[in-house]
This record gives structure tokens, sequence and C-alpha cells, in this order.
């Protein structure tokens, strides 16, 4: 008698090899889109974070006299978390500089400088801003702006 057997099996193992890899590929690029949301998502809330940080300059830019003291004046921007989600923090302090200028007389008459330093922070914390609690979140955004602006004691641009 001839036996013969016929050896079977190899397609069932190469599929499932196949499915196998399809799989592993599959699930890699799932990993890559969900961290690419993840990044345009950051970049987004980073976006906002700046121009929050800077319309909070602009607004005490508005009314630097009013604003500003010499030891330093700052304030939360309640109305800002409201309309954008981010919180913003800023502080505005000024020094005074005295310059000398001769005038058409030829006498010494002092130019009175302010120089402010206006500084903003914006982020989406939970409390006020900075937020340390908030730091390990991972869709928490803090962004700082500064900008130093002189006047004069008339409140002219200085040159």
């Amino acid at each position: 008698m001839n036996h013969t057997r016929r050896q079977s099996g190899f397609a069932y193992i190469a599929a499932v090899v196949f499915l196998v890899v399809i799989a592993g590929i599959a699930v890699a690029l799932l990993q890559l889109t969900n961290t690419q949301q993840t990044t345009v998502n950051q970049a987004l809330l980073g976006a906002r974070a700046g121009l929050a940080a800077r319309a909070g300059i602009e607004w005490v830019y508005q009314s630097l006299g009013s604003r500003c003291s010499e030891t330093g004046n700052t304030a939360n921007l309640d109305d800002f978390a409201n309309d954008t989600g981010f919180k913003v923090k800023v502080t505005c302090s000024y020094r005074i500089y005295r310059e000398g200028e001769d005038d058409a007389s030829g006498t010494l008459v002092p130019v009175v400088k302010h120089i402010y330093r206006i500084e903003s922070v914006a982020c989406n914390g939970a409390s006020a801003c900075p937020d340390d609690g908030s730091v390990t979140r991972p869709d928490y955004v803090e962004r700082a702006r500064v900008a130093t602006v002189c006047m004069t004691a008339n409140n002219q641009p200085c040159y």
C-alpha cells in the first residue's frame, strides 16, 4: 500500500501571520494619528494662550497711568476666562528717570520719563495663573509676555 499524506495547513499559518502584521500596522497608525491630534491640539491651545497674554498687555497699555504703580499693580482678568477659557494675570510697574536736556537758552531742563514694565501670564489652569497644580495635566498651557514702554511725564512716547 502506498500511503501518501498531503501536507496542508501552511496557508492557515500564513494567513494568521498576515493578520497579525496588518493588526500591528493598524495599531501603529492609530497611535500615530492620536499623537498627531494631540500635537495639533497643544499647538492651538498654545497660540490661544499667547494671544490671551498679548490681550492682557494691550488691556494695560490702554490706561498705563491708572493701571500701573511704582511698586507694581497686579490684576486678574476674569472676563478673559469667561470669553476665552484662559485666565490672565497682568502685572504692571514703572520706574521714573530724569534725563538732562538743554533748552534754547542753554539751561538744563530735566525730561521726566516713565519706563513701564508690563508682564502678562495666560493659562488654562484650574486656579489663578500660573497654576503649579495643573502643570501635570496633558492639556495645560501657559504663556507669558513682557513689554516695556517709555512715556514722558505728559504721556508722550519717548524718543
